[in-house]
């Protein structure tokens, strides 16, 4: 999974190009449709620690900043695949691999599903 996500992070930079020093925030955002569990990413301007609004932006008009799981991901349940996609990103901030992504000035970055309470990674 943190492959998955890095490469993603990748395409992103390549296709947008690097993220403006206004972006202050990242939050990988999850959502569930009839394809499965789907995270995307967006950047904030903006960033409240104790506000989660800060996270509610228009959702992404470009389909490479969407990341669909496979079948077998899909199989879990919310839960569960919240939990991999926070352990997943935490192992790669900790490692250094975010720094070396389209997010590495972000003073913050977070996850969680539209709707609910975001997660905090950095």
């Amino acid at each position: 999974m943190k492959k998955k996500i890095i490469n993603w992070l990748n395409l992103i930079e390549q296709k947008d190009g690097q993220a403006t020093d206004l972006v202050v925030a990242f939050n990988f955002g999850i959502f569930e449709n009839e394809k499965g569990f789907i995270l995307y990413l967006v950047g904030s301007f903006e960033y409240d620690e104790n506000n989660d609004d800060w996270a509610c932006i228009e959702m992404p008009k470009n389909e490479h900043r969407y990341l669909i799981f496979s079948i077998e991901k899909q199989d879990k349940d919310w839960k569960s695949f919240l939990l991999e996609i926070t352990r997943a990103l935490k192992d790669l901030e900790f490692e250094g691999s975010l720094n070396k992504t389209i997010v590495k000035n972000a003073q913050a970055i977070t996850t969680g599903f539209d709707e609910a309470e975001l997660i905090k990674i950095r």
